[in-house]
């Protein structure tokens, strides 16, 4: 019997890497009375957490998946680095190096970007030759900084927030002061369609009030192991069963999209949990 539960086991483990060996490819509308005509059917694909992970050589199955939806742009949500080891970035460089041939490309921050940055000297000079190398194949960067998209007379408005390393604090979840988002990008300018890319879901709450329309987050790798109706078992702060795992939430006529990443990081599988290569269709209401 041992042998039997054991050789199950290895067979459920087989499939799952197999599984996981091309994301899978989710489709999202978010429909919006505040979206310009002129946008509607506007699509995106969101990058978030490779970590510097290879769908096949040289990115090639990732590359042809989003071929496949034709997006109008593609939005980063943060982490296709990791911090630290090892030292390079060949990986995440190629792939979007190769994309922003074909598409627009902003490029939101997380964690993993953040902490390059700041760490000593050997990792922020290749953080930074990193982000100068993209800027120069045209992909832009929102370290707290937005972009406008202007079509006829209608804008919408793309903001990457990056916040603080204490509010990807381990265990303990740091309050968000209510003025907080608007100190680091400003105003929440009401007149555009705003799209905040927030890498950390755990304050949609703060940026639902801050007045966005759409964040776009990821973080949590959905969770790292999945349950049928449980969801994600496991965040990065170490919270069982989080409330912001994966997929769509609401709240004030705000609505957050959470991916559940490409790669894999701290703990290397997933399981009832495939990478993810979101894919949102805006929509005038």
């Amino acid at each position: 019997m041992i042998k039997i539960i054991g050789a199950l086991i290895l067979l459920l483990l087989l499939i799952e890497y197999i599984r996981n060996l091309k994301p899978e490819i989710t489709e999202e509308n978010v429909e919006s009375e505040r979206l310009p005509q002129v946008f509607d059917g506007f699509r995106m694909v969101i990058l978030a957490d490779l970590h510097n992970y290879s769908f096949g050589k040289g990115n090639e199955v990732l590359k042809k998946q989003i071929d496949s939806v034709k997006p109008d742009m593609i939005l980063v949500a943060g982490d296709m680095l990791v911090r630290k080891a090892p030292k390079k970035y060949d990986t995440a460089f190629e792939l979007l190096k190769a994309l922003s041939r074909k598409y627009p490309i902003y490029y939101g921050l997380g964690n993993h970007e953040q902490s390059l940055a700041g760490e000593k000297e050997e990792y922020a000079a290749l953080y930074r030759e990193y982000v100068n190398k993209l800027e120069k194949e045209g992909i832009i960067f929102l370290d707290n900084q937005s972009v406008i998209l202007r079509r006829k007379n209608d804008n919408l408005k793309i903001t990457g927030l990056s916040i603080e390393k204490d509010y990807y604090g381990k265990c303990k979840i740091p309050e968000m002061p209510a003025d907080y988002i608007e100190n680091l990008v400003g105003k929440c300018e009401r007149q555009c369609y705003n799209i905040l890319i927030a890498h950390n879901p755990v304050y949609f709450m703060n940026y639902a009030a801050y007045g966005s329309d759409l964040i776009l987050a990821g973080h949590v790798h959905g969770g790292i192991i999945r349950l049928p109706f449980l969801g994600g078992m496991l965040s990065p702060q170490y919270r069982f069963f989080p409330k912001y795992d994966a997929g769509r939430f609401c709240e004030k006529g705000s609505t957050m999209l959470i991916s559940r990443g490409l790669g894999l990081h701290t703990l290397k599988f997933r399981i009832g949990n495939r990478p993810e290569l979101m894919t949102i269709t805006l929509k005038r209401k």
